[in-house]
């Protein structure tokens, strides 16, 4: 086994990884939909479960969105900090 072959990969692990919102809904309905056994899924729950999916990602992007504008706004700061 060459030194790549033992590589973990933790260092791309956060980037890949879930956001909470997706894996709430996978932890809840499992990953084929249905419970955790596999059984289909009543369209008013698929379509309450997708409802709750989509709020948590847009409070999600909304979240994420506010932080991107501060460390924008401390970037701008600090940049123009060291021109001086």
């Amino acid at each position: 086994m060459g030194p790549r072959a033992r590589r973990t990969g933790r260092k791309t692990a956060p980037d890949a990884a879930q956001s909470p919102a997706v894996s709430a809904a996978l932890r809840t309905t499992g990953p084929r939909g249905g419970d955790r056994g596999g059984a289909p899924l009543t369209p008013e729950h698929t379509i309450a479960r997708l409802e709750a999916e989509n709020a948590a990602l847009r409070a999600e992007t909304a979240k994420l969105t506010t932080e991107r504008a501060i460390l924008r706004q401390a970037a701008e700061y600090f940049a123009g900090e060291t021109n001086r």
